[in-house]
C-alpha cells in the first residue's frame, strides 16, 4: 500500500468555493482511503497574492495508487476546476519516495513568515524528490503547495477542516471522540485529556486542531469539566 501526502494552494476567488472545498471535492471523487483535510495559515504580506487568507490545504492519500495515477487525477482537477485569477499549484509527495523531509517543514514554516519564491519551491521540491506542478495564472500557488506539506509532515500545525456536532451539551471525552471521529482531546497546555473527563459543548460545533500528529480537540478547565477553546481562540493554529 503506498502512502502520499496531496496538497493544493490558490485555486480560487472571492466568487467561488475555498480551496478547502475543492480539495474536499477530489478526495471524495478518489476510489483509495484519504485522511481529514489540514489548513495551514501562511504569510499574510503585499507582495504574497492570496484571495483571503493565504493557507493551503493538504490531506493523505493511501492505497493501490501511484503517484503517476494521483498526480494525472489531480492536475486534471485543478485544471477542470480553475476559478478566474486563481494561480493554483499542486504537490504530491510519495512517503516512500521522498528524502530530506525536514527541509520541506523548514520551508513550511518560511512560508508562514518569509516572501519565498517559485524558483527556489521547484529547486526544493526536485533535491527532497516530490512532484511540484503549476496549473494556471501565474501558478504562484505551488509556493504554499510545497509549504502545505512541510507543515502537514512536521504534525503541529493548522487546523483541521470541517466541523462537527455532537447530540449533547456536556459529554465525555470517550463519547465526544466516539461522535466526532476526532482522535484527541486536550486541555490547552496541559496534555491529553483521560476518557472520563466531561466536555462541555453547549450546542458549539466542534473544531479540531492539528497536534502531535493527530486531530486534536482543545479545550481550557470549566470548573468540574472542560470547555472547548472558542473559534476565535483557534485562529492562532
Amino acid at each position: 500500500m503506498s502512502r502520499f501526502y496531496l496538497s493544493f494552494d490558490d485555486t480560487d476567488n472571492l466568487n467561488t468555493l475555498g480551496t478547502g472545498h475543492l480539495l474536499q471535492d477530489f478526495l471524495d471523487s478518489l476510489p483509495w482511503q484519504t485522511s481529514f483535510i489540514s489548513r495551514h495559515q501562511l504569510f499574510v504580506h503585499p507582495n504574497v497574492p492570496f484571495t483571503s487568507h493565504n493557507s493551503a490545504m493538504c490531506a493523505i492519500v493511501e492505497g493501490e495508487v501511484t503517484g503517476e495515477e494521483l498526480i494525472a487525477l489531480g492536475s486534471r482537477y485543478l485544471e477542470t476546476h480553475l476559478a478566474d485569477g486563481a494561480d493554483p499549484g499542486l504537490c504530491v509527495a510519495d512517503e516512500a519516495v521522498m528524502i530530506h523531509p525536514e527541509e520541506l517543514t523548514l520551508w513550511g514554516y518560511r512560508a508562514k513568515k518569509e516572501v519565498l519564491t517559485k524558483a527556489d519551491a521547484y529547486a526544493l521540491a526536485a533535491e527532497c524528490r516530490v512532484h511540484l506542478s503549476e496549473h494556471g495564472g501565474t501558478g504562484q500557488g505551488v509556493v504554499g503547495a510545497l509549504a502545505a506539506i512541510g507543515l502537514r509532515l512536521a504534525g503541529q500545525d493548522g487546523r483541521v477542516k470541517g466541523k462537527k456536532q455532537v447530540d449533547r451539551d456536556c459529554l465525555t471525552v470517550d463519547e465526544l471522540l466516539a461522535q466526532t471521529g476526532f482522535q484527541r482531546v486536550c486541555a490547552y497546555g496541559q496534555g491529553q485529556l483521560p476518557g472520563s473527563a466531561l466536555v462541555r459543548v453547549d450546542g458549539q460545533p466542534i473544531k479540531a486542531v492539528y497536534q502531535n500528529y493527530c486531530s486534536t480537540v482543545l479545550t481550557v478547565p470549566d470548573g468540574d469539566a472542560y470547555r472547548l477553546l472558542r473559534k476565535d481562540q483557534l485562529k492562532c493554529f
